[in-house]
């Protein structure tokens, strides 16, 4: 049996949304909450098809601008449209399931979009209209988002999330750790030779530091790239949640102190990092209930998604 919900856990999770991540998947929403074809949607190519619904340019042009996307690559617009179809996938599964989202966090979760909008100093219906959306089209997303966390609440069992946590617990109970890093930098996406020369530059450093022919800090301070490289890389205490990059978080709390990472890649560069210090965490399973949630219900999108893949039929212009 899934969590008990109720309004507050509903809303669990929402405080990590941003009006972009809901403007971009309104699009998706819209081609199966409404099944109602715009003025824009008429002279906008159809670009794939998700089970018979038709995925149009519009729908992939929508999910760059607000992920912020500039002078696409074929492979940026090949990764976007695999998004949008993500999410047509997901709504179209939850459309079935009969959920009943509550009417005040739908609401509320629109408002939170309208804050989101104004607080950049924007006019909420220009912005709308820039995109040929509508604040209907926001409540319809807002509630398909209210949907699946609920779906999330019903699927996932307090046994999960109790054993999930016991399995992570340094990633949840505060645990910090203090690291070192020498980056090299590489702006996105770098050619292949920028990321194996860095490759292979940090991983004679690796050889060097664990055969103590070089300090860590000392070869942070000749070869680091980063504004760390002063303090010979010294990052500070980080938290697994949030502070530093998802895989550099990752890397380093499952070092030991003094021990060095092999090369990792990040969206900045490659990244060779050391473990000074940790500080254990001190929060109970109720303290971190929330994020635990949260990491779970990504994995349910994941494993929904992959499992809706497997039957869907879809086909690309």
């Amino acid at each position: 049996m899934g969590v008990q919900i109720s309004r507050r856990v509903v809303m669990i999770g929402f405080s990590d949304l941003r009006c972009g991540m809901v403007l971009r998947i309104i699009s998706s929403v819209l081609m199966v909450a409404s099944g109602i074809t715009s003025a824009a949607d008429e002279v906008s190519p159809r670009i794939a098809t998700v089970n018979k619904l038709a995925i149009l340019q519009r729908d992939v042009d929508l999910e760059l601008l607000v992920s912020g996307t500039k002078s696409a690559t074929p492979a940026d617009r090949e990764a976007a449209l695999e998004r949008v179809i993500d999410r047509v996938l997901v709504a179209q599964s939850i459309a079935t399931k009969g959920t009943d989202p509550l009417t005040e966090d739908v609401e509320e979760l629109v408002q939170y979009v309208r804050r989101g909008i104004e607080s950049g100093g924007d006019n909420v219906d220009v912005v709308l209209g820039k995109l040929k959306l509508t604040e209907a089209d926001v409540r319809r997303t807002a509630q398909a988002t209210v949907s699946w966390k609920a779906f999330v609440l019903r699927t996932v069992t307090e046994s999960q999330i109790r054993e999930h946590f016991e399995q992570h617990r340094e990633q949840f109970d505060g645990t910090q750790v203090r690291l070192r890093q020498i980056v090299r930098t590489i702006t996105a996406p770098g050619t292949t030779a920028e990321w194996d020369d860095a490759t292979k530059l940090l991983t004679d450093l690796r050889l060097q530091i664990e055969s103590k022919k070089i300090d860590f800090a000392a070869a942070a301070l000749t070869h680091s790239q980063s504004p760390t490289s002063k303090s010979g890389g010294d990052v500070g205490f980080i938290r697994f949640q949030g502070d530093v990059p998802p895989i550099v978080a990752t890397t380093a709390f499952a070092l030991k102190i003094g021990e060095t990472s092999p090369p990792i890649r990040s969206a900045f560069g490659m990244h060779l990092i050391q473990v000074t210090e940790r500080k254990p965490g001190d929060l109970s399973l109720e303290d971190a209930r929330p994020t635990v949630l949260q990491e779970l219900g990504v994995q349910l999108w994941n494993k929904t998604v992959k499992t809706l893949r497997a039957t869907a039929k879809i086909v690309r212009e």
